[in-house]
């Protein structure tokens, strides 16, 4: 357990309940969590844990030279699919008109959602927009089959999770939480600035 665990943190795994159930289990044992703790030091890596997700994943303890491509690499990816996230989560809070946003462990059923598309005109054009542009690009044209393309190339990216294969039930990780951060990130510490539209999205998300 100790391998798979470190060789998840090290490809960017985010090991919460839902998508690493026994690697999660195993990292909540306290002399498990400072063995693998104190391997990662030695790669100059933290084994950080956001508590308001539940969930564990790898850090650099500095940026200096030796990393800094790296992670700029990353960060960029990571800007690249952000709008397309917020997005998706926005056109999820309106489909279902929740309360809150998505968080580790809450359950998307699509086949509820099938109905408030096919009612609604503005929300299958918000949809054929989202799956217009990358990640979520497809030339499907059917709602459904948009839909479906979105959740499952959002469950390609860890963002999601299926207990059975085929089911219409899927379970939302942790990596949905550290969209929030990120969020917090770019305005608090970046200061990026974004078109008002955009901004109202972030704040009903972070709300």
């Amino acid at each position: 357990m100790f391998k798979q665990t470190i060789q998840k943190l090290l490809t960017g795994e985010v090991i919460c309940e839902t998508a690493f159930a026994e690697e999660f289990t195993y990292l909540k044992v306290e002399s498990e969590f400072e063995r693998v703790s104190d391997f990662l030091s030695n790669l100059d890596r933290n084994l950080t844990y956001l508590d308001n997700a539940d969930a564990f994943y790898c850090t650099y303890e500095r940026v200096d030279q030796s990393n800094t491509a790296e992670l700029s690499a990353l960060f960029n990816e990571m800007r690249s699919i952000f709008r397309p996230l917020v997005e998706f989560l926005d056109l999820l809070l309106t489909a279902t008109q929740a309360d809150l946003p998505l968080h580790g462990k809450s359950v998307v059923n699509i086949n509820t959602l099938f109905e408030p598309f096919e009612q609604d005109q503005t929300l299958r054009d918000q949809l054929r927009r989202l799956t217009s542009i990358k990640p979520f690009k497809t030339n499907k044209e059917e709602t459904r089959e948009q839909l479906a393309t979105l959740f499952n190339k959002l469950e390609d990216m860890h963002y999601f999770v299926r207990k059975n294969p085929g089911s219409s039930r899927y379970f939302a990780t942790a990596r949905f939480d550290l969209i929030y951060c990120l969020i917090e990130f770019l305005n608090d510490s970046e200061q990026v600035e974004l078109p008002d539209e955009q901004a109202e999205q972030q704040d009903e998300l972070l709300f």
